[in-house]
């Protein structure tokens, strides 16, 4: 009896340890999105590496990378001569009615990334694949950007001359405060494979805050 006694000790531990451990583990999940900012969508990538710590609540940490950045520069606004000044200009080369034309941007570029330490909350179901989930959280972004700023010359100038008009490259890099809220759905394919169908909001706090929206899916491997 005493031998019965310590099998079924033995089985009752061995059963508990088994869905401690299902309820808790590591996992590492990859993913492709489209990411709106300032009314531009861009191809997006982003990854986490997050802990469980019971069936529902677990950390993670996820950088998030758009590796395209064509928005325009926030806040710059480019500032023409006035007309006072190019009718001076335009009695300087006896020409009737010239406005000298302004600076304009060409060829934006930029890229954007975002690490958020967040906390992942599952909500089981009755349907054991189907996992519902939400996350919020914070971290940091970094912003920069590119573009060539031109200023042509007048046109009388440049019918006279052959001037070609040399663009000058200017930066822009910020780094800001982001918080994180989203959620999603988690569908289970294999014992420890899934799929992620993902939404994030992203509001960057910085010299001007900006908000960006993230929809993607993804695949999730839980050790």
């Amino acid at each position: 009896m005493r031998a019965i006694g310590v099998l079924v000790a033995c089985v009752i531990g061995s059963t508990a340890a088994a869905a401690s451990a299902q309820e808790s583990g590591a996992a590492v999940s990859a993913s492709g999105a489209a990411t709106n900012m300032e009314s531009r969508t861009e191809l997006t990538f982003a990854g986490s590496f997050g802990y469980r710590f019971t069936r529902t609540v677990g950390l993670e940490i996820e950088a998030t990378y758009l590796p395209s950045l064509k928005s325009p520069f926030p806040g710059v606004t480019v500032q023409n001569f006035s007309t006072a000044a190019g009718t001076a200009i335009a009695d300087s080369l006896g020409t009737i009615g010239l406005v000298f034309p302004g600076p304009r941007f060409e060829n934006p570029s930029g890229r954007l990334v975002v690490i958020s330490n967040n906390v992942r909350v599952e909500l089981p179901t009755t349907a054991p694949r189907l996992t519902p989930y939400f996350v919020a959280g914070g971290g940091i972004a970094n912003v920069r950007r590119r573009a060539d700023i031109t200023y042509p010359f007048p046109v009388p100038l440049a019918i006279a001359l052959p001037i070609r008009p040399v663009p000058q490259p200017i930066s822009f890099a910020e780094t800001a405060l982001a918080l994180t809220l989203g959620g999603g759905l988690n569908v289970r394919v294999v014992s420890r494979v899934s799929v992620d169908a993902d939404l994030r909001f992203f509001r960057l706090l910085g010299n001007e805050d900006r908000n960006v929206g993230r929809f993607g899916a993804g695949v999730r491997y839980r050790f």
